[in-house]
């Protein structure tokens, strides 16, 4: 089983380092159906973002909006502190079913907002996006679909885009790593599992962020998108 999850998560890292959000939206519902726990994957996955982002935090550190990250972040700290106390009453079934339909909706929101020009911004949007992104952070591991979506809309140039994602996965990884041990929702076996799995996720990460700053990203990140959406209505229905 942990080399299926292997497998998995390594798929999950290539297309999140050439989408740059696709870690969490692929892996949480794969390894949902892979029979992996909730609090497992949010460990796993959260070391994960926080491992494969800091090379690219140091690659595009001059492409990074460090007041738009700023607050992003800040803005997900009570976020983080909502997740987690959610995924520490939820019962598992109702969780598989929410994970699910968020990465279902996500997927169809960033698939949107890629397809149509942005509009008009609106204030506050910034901290909506990382309280929201917060929230998911603890409880699904999919910290950074809000601020994805938020930065799509924008029509942020693509290495702006993935310096921005990648500074705020690293900060509220981290942060999200501490609430989980102060809730105590960290998985040790998570945390193993991220040990066994760290070598090939950071190769495949470098591989996708490399081929990011080369290629054409909208059809491919649309099919990211397809799939995460099927995966997410699998998740769903498999707690049904």
């Amino acid at each position: 089983m942990l080399v299926l999850g292997g497998v998995l998560v390594i798929l999950a890292a290539l297309l999140a380092g050439v989408s740059g959000f696709g870690l969490g939206i692929v892996a949480v519902p794969l390894l949902l159906l892979a029979g992996f726990s909730l609090p497992f994957i949010v460990t796993a996955v959260l070391l994960i973002s926080l491992a494969t982002r800091v090379s690219v935090v140091w690659r595009l550190r001059r492409s990074i909006n460090h007041r738009r990250v700023a607050v992003l972040t800040v803005a997900a700290v009570p976020g983080l502190l909502v997740g987690a106390l959610f995924l520490r009453s939820a019962d598992g079934d109702v969780l598989r079913v929410i994970v699910g339909a968020t990465v279902a909706l996500a997927a169809a929101g960033l698939a949107f907002a890629e397809r149509y020009p942005p509009r008009p911004r609106l204030r506050g949007m910034n901290v909506a996006a990382g309280f929201a992104g917060g929230v998911l952070g603890t409880s699904t591991s999919l910290t950074g679909v809000p601020p994805a979506l938020l930065l799509t809309r924008r029509g942020v140039p693509t290495k702006t885009f993935l310096a921005d994602l990648a500074t705020y996965f690293v900060l509220t990884s981290l942060i999200g790593l501490c609430v989980l041990v102060l809730t105590r929702k960290f998985s040790q076996d998570g945390a193993e599992a991220f040990l066994w799995w760290l070598p090939g996720v950071v190769v495949a990460n470098l591989v996708g962020t490399s081929v990011a700053l080369r290629l054409p990203l909208k059809t491919f990140r649309f099919l990211v998108l397809v799939l995460a959406f099927i995966a997410g209505l699998a998740t769903a229905a498999t707690a049904l």
